[in-house]
């Protein structure tokens, strides 16, 4: 398997050169001290990084090193892998993922894979300055905290930093899923969205950080004029940045609050996943109140509704 991080002797110049050769298809877009790159190898895409060594050389680095690709590439490229950094204490489970970006915005979403409640994006701007102030409140991907840590984060997070919040509630996230017939445009639309609302409460942004949920171009497609002119990278695992972590919480906090909203309104517990617990009380609302009910409490083009009808 290929390393995550390879050192080569040959230029930035020449990996790039190398890199159109082998490649089918490919993009490139400037980073701030690099180059960020997504090729097509034997059918199957490729994203990377690659960065000029101030000694001579260039580092690449792979947003996926498990890959047979990854391997190919990295055996052409002649890479070595790059000396491991020292061990980081869990207080440094956060850091930029664009170094060099003195402002940039982060987003992330909540409730994609939730039967019952809305789909949440969120975005927050941070900038080099102030983002260790996330750091040190010991903000991480929302995926590792309890609940009620993220909703107490959340509210810190809501003061302290620029921030947007979009909520697609049910019956308007079934029309969109319909329209665009894919979760993943929908996303798309929804995190173009928040990015480019927080780029007016942070007009110093230059650059916007996203995991890769699918496509790359279907975020960048969009952006509308105010978006634009943002340099986006999306990642897998991008919640290591901390706009991106920061962004997962308000998500996940305000996704939590709207399915306790609907548990009230619909008179149950409505649960989180898309379980057997789930479609019980799916089930339970369908028997009671009918058909329609589901597209007022739940994404309807999960399979759990053909199970449940």
């Amino acid at each position: 398997m290929a390393a995550k991080s390879i050192t080569v002797a040959a230029s930035a110049d020449e990996v790039l050169a190398r890199l159109v050769g082998a490649s089918e298809r490919i993009e490139q877009s400037p980073l701030q001290n690099g180059t960020r790159v997504r090729l097509t190898v034997k059918g199957a895409g490729v994203g990377l990084n690659v960065y000029p060594s101030k000694g001579g050389g260039a580092k690449v680095v792979f947003d996926r090193a498990d890959t047979a690709e990854a391997d190919e590439l990295a055996a052409l490229l002649e890479g070595a892998p790059s000396a491991p950094k020292p061990r980081k204490a869990a207080s440094t489970e956060i850091e930029p993922v664009l170094p060099d970006a003195r402002a940039w915005i982060g987003s992330d979403e909540s409730g994609k894979g939730d039967y019952f409640g809305p789909l949440v994006v969120a975005a927050v701007a941070l900038t080099f300055d102030n983002w260790r102030v996330l750091q040190a409140l010991g903000v991480q991907d929302s995926k590792s905290l309890t609940d009620a840590r993220a909703s107490s984060l959340a509210s810190q997070i809501r003061t302290a930093f620029p921030n947007k919040v979009v909520v697609i509630g049910n019956p308007r996230y079934n029309d969109l899923w319909q329209e665009m017939g894919s979760v993943n445009r929908l996303l798309a639309w929804a995190h173009a969205r928040a990015i480019e609302d927080v780029t007016d409460l942070a007009p110093g942004a230059t650059a916007a950080v996203a995991d890769q949920f699918g496509d790359e171009s279907l975020i960048r497609n969009a952006l509308m004029r105010k978006g634009r002119d943002l340099q986006l990278v999306q990642m897998h695992r991008a919640e290591r940045d901390p706009a991106v972590a920061a962004a997962s919480i308000l998500a996940r906090a305000e996704f939590l609050r709207r399915l306790d909203a609907l548990s009230r309104e619909a008179g149950v517990k409505l649960p989180k996943g898309a379980s057997p617990a789930v479609e019980a009380v799916a089930r339970a609302l369908v028997a009671s109140r009918g058909e329609g009910v589901l597209r007022d409490l739940a994404k309807v083009h999960f399979k759990t509704t053909q199970r449940v009808i």
